[in-house]
Protein backbone atom coordinates (compact mmCIF):
# COMPACT_ATOMS: atom_id res chain seq x y z
CA UNK A 1 0.00 0.00 0.00
CA UNK A 2 0.92 3.07 -1.03
CA UNK A 3 1.28 5.98 1.85
CA UNK A 4 -0.30 9.10 -0.01
CA UNK A 5 1.77 12.70 1.59
CA UNK A 6 0.08 15.51 2.28
CA UNK A 7 2.52 18.67 1.08
CA UNK A 8 0.86 21.27 2.91
CA UNK A 9 1.02 19.59 6.55
CA UNK A 10 4.58 18.62 5.51
CA UNK A 11 5.95 21.74 4.24
CA UNK A 12 4.12 23.37 7.38
CA UNK A 13 5.54 20.96 9.72
CA UNK A 14 8.89 21.07 8.26
CA UNK A 15 8.76 25.19 8.99
CA UNK A 16 7.74 24.42 12.32
CA UNK A 17 11.04 21.65 12.95
CA UNK A 18 13.35 24.88 11.27
CA UNK A 19 11.98 27.59 13.17
CA UNK A 20 12.08 25.80 16.50
CA UNK A 21 15.57 23.84 15.89
CA UNK A 22 16.59 27.63 15.23
CA UNK A 23 15.49 28.96 18.34
CA UNK A 24 17.01 26.04 19.84
CA UNK A 25 20.19 26.16 18.64
CA UNK A 26 20.80 30.15 18.91
CA UNK A 27 19.82 29.42 22.60
CA UNK A 28 22.75 27.09 22.55
CA UNK A 29 25.02 29.56 20.75
CA UNK A 30 23.87 32.32 23.08
CA UNK A 31 24.49 30.01 26.42
CA UNK A 32 28.24 29.10 24.61
CA UNK A 33 28.66 32.71 23.96
CA UNK A 34 27.62 33.76 27.15
CA UNK A 35 29.72 31.17 29.11
CA UNK A 36 33.10 32.60 27.29
CA UNK A 37 32.05 36.45 28.35
CA UNK A 38 34.31 37.78 30.95
CA UNK A 39 33.18 41.16 32.75
CA UNK A 40 36.22 42.36 34.35
CA UNK A 41 36.46 45.74 36.04
CA UNK A 42 38.81 47.32 38.73
CA UNK A 43 38.62 50.03 41.16
CA UNK A 44 40.74 52.31 43.04
CA UNK A 45 39.66 51.77 46.77
CA UNK A 46 42.75 54.11 47.94
CA UNK A 47 41.03 56.90 45.74
CA UNK A 48 38.12 56.41 47.46
CA UNK A 49 38.89 56.26 51.04
CA UNK A 50 40.50 59.59 50.40
CA UNK A 51 37.93 61.24 48.09
CA UNK A 52 35.14 59.97 49.01
CA UNK A 53 32.78 62.67 51.24
CA UNK A 54 33.38 59.97 53.89
CA UNK A 55 37.16 60.04 53.40
CA UNK A 56 37.22 63.73 53.43
CA UNK A 57 35.47 63.63 56.67
CA UNK A 58 38.02 60.91 58.67
CA UNK A 59 40.66 63.27 56.87
CA UNK A 60 39.09 66.76 58.90
CA UNK A 61 38.57 64.48 62.07
CA UNK A 62 42.20 62.85 62.23
CA UNK A 63 43.66 66.23 61.16
CA UNK A 64 41.40 68.27 64.13
CA UNK A 65 43.00 65.38 66.01
CA UNK A 66 46.32 66.02 65.16
CA UNK A 67 46.60 69.88 65.59
CA UNK A 68 45.15 69.23 69.03
CA UNK A 69 48.16 67.03 69.89
CA UNK A 70 50.44 69.65 68.63
CA UNK A 71 48.64 72.27 71.03
CA UNK A 72 49.66 70.04 73.92
CA UNK A 73 52.78 69.44 72.74
CA UNK A 74 53.63 73.35 72.46
CA UNK A 75 52.72 73.87 75.47
CA UNK A 76 54.82 71.34 77.05
CA UNK A 77 57.93 72.68 75.41
CA UNK A 78 57.01 75.96 76.40
CA UNK A 79 56.60 74.95 79.88
CA UNK A 80 60.03 73.04 79.19
CA UNK A 81 61.71 76.18 78.18
CA UNK A 82 60.52 78.08 80.81
CA UNK A 83 61.90 75.44 83.62
CA UNK A 84 65.12 75.72 81.27
CA UNK A 85 65.61 79.22 82.08
CA UNK A 86 64.83 79.11 85.37
CA UNK A 87 67.28 76.39 86.14
CA UNK A 88 70.04 78.63 84.27
CA UNK A 89 68.79 81.57 86.55
CA UNK A 90 68.84 80.57 89.38
CA UNK A 91 71.84 78.48 88.84
CA UNK A 92 73.92 80.93 91.17
CA UNK A 93 72.17 81.40 93.96
CA UNK A 94 70.26 78.06 94.15
CA UNK A 95 71.04 75.41 97.12
CA UNK A 96 72.81 72.39 95.42
CA UNK A 97 69.68 70.80 96.41
CA UNK A 98 67.09 72.96 94.91
CA UNK A 99 69.10 72.95 91.64
CA UNK A 100 68.84 68.92 91.53
CA UNK A 101 65.22 68.58 92.41
CA UNK A 102 65.00 71.07 89.19
CA UNK A 103 67.02 69.54 87.03
CA UNK A 104 65.32 66.38 88.08
CA UNK A 105 62.17 67.87 87.31
CA UNK A 106 63.23 69.27 84.07
CA UNK A 107 64.27 65.70 82.82
CA UNK A 108 60.74 64.66 83.85
CA UNK A 109 58.88 66.74 81.89
CA UNK A 110 61.24 66.04 79.02
CA UNK A 111 60.30 62.49 79.14
CA UNK A 112 56.53 62.99 79.48
CA UNK A 113 56.78 65.58 76.54
CA UNK A 114 58.60 62.57 74.34
CA UNK A 115 56.41 59.91 75.84
CA UNK A 116 53.54 61.97 75.02
CA UNK A 117 54.45 62.63 71.45
CA UNK A 118 55.11 59.01 71.12
CA UNK A 119 51.87 58.14 72.10
CA UNK A 120 50.10 60.68 70.25
CA UNK A 121 51.70 59.31 66.85
CA UNK A 122 50.57 55.77 67.96
CA UNK A 123 47.34 56.75 68.60
CA UNK A 124 46.99 58.74 65.51
CA UNK A 125 48.11 55.68 63.55
CA UNK A 126 46.24 53.79 65.03
CA UNK A 127 42.93 55.51 64.44
CA UNK A 128 44.16 56.11 60.41
CA UNK A 129 44.33 52.56 60.42
CA UNK A 130 41.14 51.83 62.25
CA UNK A 131 39.14 54.67 59.96
CA UNK A 132 40.81 52.77 56.70
CA UNK A 133 40.08 49.58 57.18
CA UNK A 134 36.42 50.31 58.49
CA UNK A 135 36.37 52.16 54.91
CA UNK A 136 37.74 49.21 53.30
CA UNK A 137 35.58 47.16 54.51
CA UNK A 138 32.41 49.00 53.54
CA UNK A 139 34.19 49.83 50.03
CA UNK A 140 34.58 46.24 49.23
CA UNK A 141 30.92 45.37 50.39
CA UNK A 142 29.70 47.44 47.56
CA UNK A 143 31.96 46.36 44.99
CA UNK A 144 31.08 42.67 45.90
CA UNK A 145 26.95 43.75 45.45
CA UNK A 146 28.15 45.49 42.36
CA UNK A 147 30.05 42.55 41.06
CA UNK A 148 27.26 40.28 41.49
CA UNK A 149 24.31 42.47 40.77
CA UNK A 150 26.10 43.86 37.09
CA UNK A 151 27.22 39.68 36.36
CA UNK A 152 31.21 40.77 36.88
CA UNK A 153 33.82 38.01 36.50
CA UNK A 154 36.03 39.78 38.69
CA UNK A 155 36.98 43.13 40.08
CA UNK A 156 40.30 44.58 40.66
CA UNK A 157 42.03 46.68 43.30
CA UNK A 158 44.04 49.35 41.52
CA UNK A 159 45.46 50.39 44.58
CA UNK A 160 47.10 47.47 46.21
CA UNK A 161 45.52 48.84 49.33
CA UNK A 162 43.39 45.37 50.30
CA UNK A 163 44.78 43.16 47.56
CA UNK A 164 44.67 42.38 43.67
CA UNK A 165 40.93 40.62 43.48
CA UNK A 166 38.43 43.34 45.47
CA UNK A 167 35.55 40.35 43.72
CA UNK A 168 35.47 37.21 42.10
CA UNK A 169 32.37 34.92 40.65
CA UNK A 170 32.04 31.98 42.79
CA UNK A 171 31.71 30.44 39.30
CA UNK A 172 35.22 31.02 38.38
CA UNK A 173 37.02 29.77 42.10
CA UNK A 174 38.97 26.89 41.60
CA UNK A 175 40.14 26.69 45.40
CA UNK A 176 37.86 23.32 46.02
CA UNK A 177 39.02 21.68 42.49
CA UNK A 178 42.72 22.31 43.11
CA UNK A 179 42.34 20.85 47.02
CA UNK A 180 40.50 17.63 45.41
CA UNK A 181 43.27 17.21 42.74
CA UNK A 182 45.83 17.93 45.62
CA UNK A 183 44.03 15.21 48.13
CA UNK A 184 44.16 12.72 45.38
CA UNK A 185 48.17 13.29 44.81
Amino acid sequence: MKRVINTKSFRTTAIIIAILSGIYIGKIKRSIADAHVLKIGYIDVQKVITDSEAGEKALRYLQGEYEGKGEIIKKKKANLKELSEEISKLTTVMDKEVKISKEKEYQEAEKDLKRFIEDSNQKLVDKEKEISEKMASQIIGLVQDIGKDEGYTMIFDNSKIIGIIAYASDEIDLTEEIMRRYNHL
